[in-house]
């Protein structure tokens, strides 16, 4: 069974904002299945449902009833392992829906606002999309641009143009 079929009923019976909403609420979701607490109680088979979906409540601070039906529903049908992986597509939906899109910018040191404009404006021109590119750091020498939603990845590394450099060199000798 696919976990698609949670995030249609959710398109189906709510709002672009209310699935904005919901979204906002799971998505840190990734970081706290991580944590060896968290399997163990989701996947606990003597922790009653009432309880997971209480861990999981007051974990994410969620307020919001639709969300909470919803982890009831993936506890009873024993889904809440699937819960990061129903979170991530909940993000690729809205991002189809309103055409807005989230992406990031890896380099090893912070690039000028002017320049992610710069190539935030060109992505959205390519792909006739609203990107909006977030700056983090990355060891590597060079520039990666990810755009998970997308399946985009364009990457320049310093070791690779020395490589094509060192290549293109030898060729003409």
């Amino acid at each position: 069974m696919s976990i698609k079929k949670y995030v249609k009923a959710l398109v189906e019976t709510t709002t672009k904002e209310h699935l904005e909403t919901i979204y906002n609420q799971l998505k840190v979701i990734d970081e706290i299945a991580k944590s060896d607490k968290y399997k163990l109680i989701i996947l606990s088979p003597v922790i009653s449902n009432e309880d997971k979906v209480k861990f999981i409540v007051d974990a994410l601070n969620i307020e919001d009833n639709k969300t909470i039906n919803l982890l009831k529903l993936l506890t009873i049908k024993n889904r809440l392992n699937e819960l990061p992986s129903l979170v991530l597509l909940l993000k690729d939906t809205i991002a189809n829906l309103t055409g807005n899109y989230t992406g990031y910018v890896y380099s090893k040191e912070n690039l000028a606002e002017s320049k992610i404009a710069e190539i935030e404006s060109k992505l959205s021109n390519r792909f006739n999309k609203n990107i909006k590119l977030e700056q983090k750091t990355s060891e590597k020498d060079g520039i990666q641009v990810y755009v998970d939603s997308l399946n985009v990845e364009i990457a320049v590394y310093e070791n690779d143009i020395k490589a094509k450099l060192i290549t293109d060199i030898i060729r003409a000798i």
